[in-house]
């Protein structure tokens, strides 16, 4: 139950530019079960069978209240957690790739890797922070109005184990209805 709290802590973190720390460590891929998720704006594989949980969240700057729907599978000490946000409010010269800028940012730690990429057209950071021997990596897209989160945490080398590139790899968003 610590463990989920503290990463959920974590997203938390990321979503309203706040700081933390997580720590975990990577179990063997052989034997997991994945699980598809679906939802109307997005797909994304798990490597086992989520719990979802809802927060609060107070938007820094705004004081918009939003729910954060969030998803987690913890496997030996590997938490894998994904979350969806939805910013009705935010400033408008704050930029997708500027909010994912200041998420990188806010974390502790030292940052071991960061790339920015696309996925389904939408801006995406792909990135690595290190804390006393914790491993945080991180793929987050801001997507119309929504930050979506895909968190890995565990010991060194979990950012590139292959669950890890599974999870991330799997995740796209639904086609854009036209209005």
């Amino acid at each position: 139950m610590a463990l989920s709290l503290g990463v959920r802590a974590l997203c938390v973190a990321l979503a309203v530019g706040l700081a933390l720390v997580a720590g975990i460590a990577s179990p063997p891929v052989s034997a997991q079960q994945w699980t598809v998720i679906r939802e109307a704006d997005f797909k994304v594989e798990m490597p086992g069978r989520p719990e979802q949980a809802v927060q609060q969240l107070t938007v820094s700057g705004t004081g918009e209240v939003v729910d954060q729907i969030e998803r987690t599978v913890t496997l030996g000490a590997t938490e894998y957690f994904v979350s969806h946000t939805p910013y009705r409010k935010m400033p408008a010269d704050l930029t997708p790739e500027q909010m994912l800028l200041n998420s990188r940012d806010g974390r502790p730690g030292h940052l071991l890797a960061d790339r920015p990429l696309t996925v389904s057209g939408a801006p995406v950071r792909d990135y690595v922070h290190e804390e006393d021997g914790w491993v945080l990596a991180t793929r987050a897209i801001y997507a119309g109005d929504t930050l979506y989160q895909l968190i890995v945490v565990g010991r060194a080398g979990v950012q590139t184990a292959p669950a890890t590139r599974r999870f991330f790899e799997s995740f796209a968003l639904a086609p854009r209805q036209a209005p």
